[in-house]
C-alpha cells in the first residue's frame, strides 16, 4: 500500500531459500511488508481497485468469487474506543444494512480480534441467491476483509473464507519480502 492510499501490486521471485510456507494449493499474500499476511488459493487473480487489493476465483466477471482485503491505520489511543462488532456492523451501509444477517462470528489469536458476519440476498440484476460476508480484523492495524459470491458456489468457496481468516497474520514484517520472515 502507498502512502496516499493507493495500492500497488507486485508479484515477487521468492529466494530459494525463502521461509515463507503454505498449505499445497494455496499462495501468500503479504501487504505493506508484512502489516498483513494470507493464504489464499494459487490459481486466483489478484488486482488493486480504490485502495484495496482484490482477489478473483477467475477473471473478474458476474461469475467471479470477488475477495477484497483493505488496511486501515488507526491512532494507538483510539483503538480501542469502539468495539470490533460496532465497528464491523457500522461498516455495512446503505442497502447492505437491510439484507439478511448471520450472528456475528468471533476469532481471537494472540492479539489479534476478528468478527465476521455473512449476509444472504437475492442479486437484483441477475434474481439469483448470493452471499456476501465481511471481516473486520484488528491487531497492529485494521482490517477490513469482504467476499462476494453465489449461494450455489458456497461449498466451493466457503473453505477459501476460512483459510483466509485462520492464516491471517497482522504485524510480523519482513525486511525482505523474496526471503520471508527471519525465523529464531
Amino acid at each position: 500500500m502507498l502512502h496516499d492510499g493507493r495500492v500497488s501490486v507486485e508479484h515477487l521471485r521468492l529466494k530459494d531459500n525463502h521461509t515463507w510456507r503454505s498449505k499445497p494449493g494455496y499462495a501468500i499474500c503479504v501487504l505493506d511488508r508484512g502489516a498483513v499476511r494470507f493464504d489464499f488459493p494459487k490459481h486466483w487473480v489478484m488486482d488493486q481497485n480504490e485502495g484495496a487489493v482484490m482477489l478473483h476465483d477467475r477473471k473478474p466477471s458476474i461469475e467471479s468469487c470477488d475477495l477484497g482485503v483493505s488496511i486501515f491505520r488507526v491512532p494507538a489511543e483510539a483503538l480501542h474506543e469502539v468495539t470490533l462488532d460496532e465497528l464491523l456492523l457500522a461498516s455495512l451501509k446503505g442497502e447492505q444494512a437491510e439484507r439478511e444477517c448471520s450472528e456475528i462470528h468471533h476469532i481471537e489469536r494472540g492479539d489479534v480480534q476478528i468478527s465476521w458476519l455473512e449476509q444472504r440476498y437475492i442479486e437484483e440484476t441477475q434474481k439469483k441467491p448470493a452471499k456476501f460476508r465481511i471481516a473486520l480484523a484488528r491487531g497492529c492495524v485494521h482490517v477490513l476483509i469482504t467476499m462476494n459470491y453465489w449461494a450455489k458456489r458456497a461449498p466451493a468457496l466457503e473453505p477459501v473464507w476460512s483459510e483466509v481468516l485462520r492464516t491471517l497474520v497482522l504485524g510480523v514484517y519482513v525486511k525482505d519480502p523474496t526471503a520471508g520472515p527471519v525465523i529464531q
